[in-house]
C-alpha cells in the first residue's frame, strides 16, 4: 500500500484537481484506489466524481475514531469509476483542526488509522489536503508511506511561499524523527505550466533551488526532489473539472492523435509509482488503440 499526500501550504495551486486526476488514471489502469479528501475547508475532492454509493460518514468520523472500520459502508463511499474510492471530508464547522490540535497522538492520527485492515486491500491512498499551514496538513503529511506530492505553480510568489511554508513546516516536523516517524520525501509537482519566458526562468531558479539544497540549512535532513513531469495549462483540465471526468478520458474518447493530458498523467503515475508502469503502458496502448 502506498499512501501519498498532496500538499501545499497556498490554496489555488490545483492540489484537488491533480489529485483526482491521478487517482482516476491509477484506477483505470487497474490500481485499487482510495482518494481521501482530507480539505475540511474545501472539500472539492469530495464533489469532482460523481458516486455510486455515499457513505454516511466520513473524515470526520474517521479522525475522531467514532465509526466502526469493521463496516466499510460506513466510510467508503464509491464513485462512478472502478477501483476508486472515496472518504469525503464532512467537516464544514472546523472542529477537527481543534481536535487533533489537543489529542496526544494528533499528529500521528491518520497516519495510525491508516494501519486498519480496511486500508491494507487498497494498491494506492491519494490524500487531499487543504491549502494551508495547520495541524491538518501535518497529520495528513506524516501518513506517507514514501513520499508526499507538492503542487506548485511557476511563479515567484508560489515559489517562495513552498519555501517558506510547506519547507518550515517540514523543518517543525523534524524533532518527531527521534521517535522514529520518518519525514517523507516531497516531491514538486510544478502544476499550470505554460510556455512563457517568466515561467521558465522560474521553473529554472526553483530547479536550482532544489538541486543545490538552497532551501534549508538541514536539507539533508529535508529530502526534496522536483519531479519531471510538468502539468501545462490546458483547458482541458477545467472541463474535466465541469464534467467529472479525469482528463485522459476526456482524450482517450475521442479521435484525437495527440494525447497531452493523458499523456502528462501517464508520465506523473510512472514518476510516482514505476514498480506499476508496465500496467500503465498496456493501459495507454489499449487506449489510445480504442480510439486510433
Amino acid at each position: 500500500m502506498h499512501i501519498i499526500p498532496v500538499i501545499s501550504t497556498k490554496g489555488g495551486e490545483g492540489k484537488s484537481t491533480q489529485a483526482a486526476n491521478l487517482a482516476g488514471f491509477l484506477a483505470d489502469s487497474g490500481v485499487k484506489v482510495l482518494l481521501i479528501d482530507g480539505d475540511y475547508a474545501q472539500p472539492t475532492a469530495s464533489s469532482i466524481f460523481a458516486l455510486r454509493y455515499e457513505a454516511p460518514c466520513g473524515l470526520f468520523e474517521l479522525l475522531m475514531q467514532s465509526v466502526d472500520l469493521t463496516h466499510p459502508e460506513q466510510i467508503i463511499s464509491h464513485t462512478a469509476i472502478n477501483n476508486l474510492d472515496l472518504i469525503i471530508s464532512n467537516d464544514p464547522h472546523e472542529q477537527l483542526k481543534t481536535a487533533m490540535l489537543h489529542a496526544p497522538d494528533g499528529r500521528m492520527r491518520l497516519r495510525n488509522v491508516l494501519q486498519h485492515p480496511l486500508f491494507v486491500g487498497y494498491d494506492a491512498i491519494i490524500i487531499d489536503s487543504q491549502g494551508a499551514r495547520s495541524v491538518m496538513l501535518e497529520l495528513i503529511l506524516l501518513a506517507a508511506t514514501q513520499s508526499a506530492l507538492a503542487v506548485v505553480k511557476p511563479v515567484l510568489p508560489d515559489v517562495r511561499e513552498f519555501l517558506r511554508g510547506t519547507v518550515g513546516l517540514l523543518e517543525e516536523l523534524l524533532p518527531l524523527t527521534c521517535y522514529g516517524v520518518k519525514i517523507p520525501c516531497v516531491e514538486i509537482l510544478v502544476n499550470c505550466m505554460d510556455y512563457t519566458l517568466l515561467s521558465r526562468e522560474t521553473l529554472g531558479q526553483l530547479s536550482d533551488i532544489i538541486s543545490a539544497g538552497r532551501y534549508s540549512d538541514r536539507a539533508g535532513d529535508i529530502p526534496i526532489k522536483l519531479l519531471n513531469t510538468q502539468i501545462y495549462d490546458l483547458e482541458i483540465y477545467k472541463v474535466g473539472h465541469r464534467t467529472g471526468l479525469p482528463v485522459h478520458r476526456l482524450e482517450t474518447r475521442t479521435d484525437r492523435r495527440s494525447l497531452p493530458a493523458a499523456q502528462t498523467m501517464f508520465e506523473l503515475a510512472c514518476e510516482l509509482f514505476p514498480q506499476w508502469q508496465a500496467r500503465f503502458d498496456d493501459f495507454m496502448k489499449s487506449s489510445v488503440k480504442e480510439v486510433s
